[in-house]
């Protein structure tokens, strides 16, 4: 009985390092498996982070072309409106120097 019992204790301890065995190489691949979804989810984010970020600055260059152009227009504009305004007063002014320049010097 003695020795039946040393033998099943032996069988039983060899049972149980397999189970450890088994436990720990389940717990390694446990392990792996999730710091390659961890590895995965950051190579993840920082692309959708630099997707975003190259959205964000391709909006921003849209809308300071568009400001841009909106300026552009404005000054456009306004030059115009000035040209047109000082236009008129400027065939006054240089019929002024005329007569004033014939009167003081006579024709040739």
């Amino acid at each position: 009985m003695t020795e039946n019992l040393a033998q099943e204790i032996r069988e039983q301890e060899s049972l149980a390092k397999a189970i450890i065995a088994e436990a720990k190489a389940e717990a390694a691949k446990i392990i792996a498996s999730a710091q390659a979804d961890a590895e995965q989810s950051i190579k993840d984010t920082r692309q959708q982070c630099h997707r975003q970020w190259r959205e964000s600055v391709a909006n921003a260059e849209k809308e300071a072309e568009l400001k841009a152009r909106e300026i552009l227009e404005k000054g456009q504009k306004e030059a115009q409106e000035c040209y047109e305004d000082r236009k008129a007063s400027t065939a006054e002014v240089a019929d002024w120097l005329v007569k004033e320049v014939m009167t003081t010097y006579g024709s040739c």
